[in-house]
């Protein structure tokens, strides 16, 4: 389940060479990265289909979700405390306090799923307060309403493919995911056009799909690890267990990473909502452009949630050099794929862009401005792994202080200056994304450095 043991100095210098850390890390990286590709591929799917339906559908589900994503992102983020004490307790040796982590884990983000869900029913006014205009408010609100229900669907989901992944057998959640994409695909063109006895329902059904998909993973991951999995009994799922980290620390980590998480996503919620501000085509246009973004992103995310795993593991061993290459060859990789992807959205831009739109108008948008959405996607990319380095050394506070200085004080200001004040239109929302980037990869890596020195 976790790394194997090393009772030497001599064993465990071997395992700390780099090449045997990029194995180790790549090995559980790969099922994270195509399970993270795979979370964002829903709304890839969406996007994809939407996209034949118009650019009035797209635009109205790009608004409408962006209230409800960010609150998904902080979902993940609540979670958190799963991943870093169950790798913490498994590489330290206490298998069996798993199950009360993750007990823990599903109940908290349960509870705040439901009182989200409530409160953006509320969503037509929120959006009016936030400067759109009473039509996209109007459109977008239902949109809204409907996908808040599954986020305690999802907060169960990430619950359990955190766990899975701390406890070193992440591929059950990438089957799950790349089942539930199908699923979603299918069930997207049944309720967005209309089949049969199903009306035509637009981004509206675009939405319920994902209640349903978020329903179906829930459930299913839940009986595999009650019902399936070989270790349910040592690892304390059924079984009597063992002695937990007390609820405080969990719900710290869970909270402050969820609130960095929020702070991060709520500032793309404020650029999505001034690009409305520039209209339908700089809706649609932003929408298509920041799927080739998001796409990078979740696989530097997947490498770092397999970063954060090996630095609690070596936390929990008491290994500081473990700690610090863990940290650095997922900061490596991270910045070698990012700039690959980069490369690619360069060179074929059309070819990337047509994916998610046959609209002429919008691909010609969007394909000038791939240039800032590629260098925003490398410097994103490696800030992410710092992160979830810092997160997988018990560190909290420091990267949600951090966050907040990354995203609210630098990128929404340089957005709203370059797009909306300059007049740059969506290049300067790429550009600020771009700004805030660096900064945020610059702290990080300084203070993961700080923390890598000491256990």
């Amino acid at each position: 389940m976790t790394d194997s043991p090393i009772s030497t100095s001599s064993a465990r210098a071997a395992a700390n060479t780099v090449p045997e850390h990029i194995r180790r890390t790549l090995k559980l990286a790969w099922p994270v990265i195509l399970s993270r590709v795979g979370m964002i591929g829903f709304l890839t799917i969406d996007v994809i289909v939407l996209g034949r339906a118009g650019a009035e559908e797209l635009a109205r589900y790009i608004l409408g979700l962006s209230l409800s994503d960010s609150l998904m992102a902080s979902m993940a983020g609540l979670m958190a405390g799963v991943t870093v004490l169950t790798a913490r307790e498994t590489g330290a040796g206490n298998d069996g306090a798993s199950g009360t982590i993750l007990r823990r884990g599903i109940v908290f983000g349960v509870l705040i799923g439901l009182v989200t869900a409530l409160v953006l029913q509320w969503a037509e006014p929120m959006y009016r307060g936030l400067g759109q205009t009473p039509a996209l408010a109007t459109s977008a609100a239902p949109v809204t309403a409907m996908v808040a229900w599954a986020l305690p669907f999802w907060a169960i989901t990430f619950a359990c493919t955190m766990f899975l992944e701390a406890i070193h057998r992440p591929l059950i959640g990438t089957y799950a995911v790349a089942l539930a994409n199908v699923v979603n695909l299918g069930l997207n063109i049944v309720l967005v056009f209309g089949l049969g006895p199903f009306p035509a329902m637009g981004a509206v059904g675009t939405a319920f799909s994902t209640v349903l998909v978020g329903a179906g993973m829930a459930i299913g991951l839940m009986l595999y690890l009650y019902r399936l999995l070989p270790e349910r009994e040592t690892l304390g799922l059924t079984g009597p267990g063992s002695q937990a980290p007390g609820v405080g620390e969990q719900t710290r980590i869970g909270l402050f990473t969820g609130l960095s998480y929020l702070l991060e996503a709520s500032s793309f919620v404020a650029t999505t909502l001034m690009v409305g501000w520039l209209g339908t085509l700089a809706l649609a246009t932003f929408g298509i452009s920041f799927q080739i973004l998001g796409l990078g992103f979740m696989v530097a995310f997947g490498l770092a949630a397999a970063t954060q795993v090996r630095v609690g593991n070596a936390w929990g061993r008491k290994d500081p050099r473990g700690m610090a290459l863990a940290g650095w060859t997922g900061l490596g990789l991270a910045m070698g794929f990012c700039l690959l992807v980069s490369l690619l959205a360069l060179f074929i831009p059309d070819t990337l862009l047509r994916i998610f739109s046959n609209d002429m108008v919008v691909i010609a948008a969007a394909s000038g401005i791939l240039f800032w959405v590629g260098l925003a996607l490398t410097f994103d990319g490696m800030q992410t792994v710092m992160n979830h380095a810092c997160r997988g050394r018990g560190d909290t506070v420091v990267p949600t202080a951090l966050h907040f200085c990354s995203y609210w004080l630098i990128m929404v200001p340089m957005v709203w200056l370059l797009a909306i004040y300059v007049g740059q239109g969506v290049p300067g929302v790429f550009q600020g994304i771009l700004i805030a980037s660096i900064f945020s990869t610059v702290v990080l890596t300084l203070r993961f450095r700080s923390l890598a020195r000491r256990v």
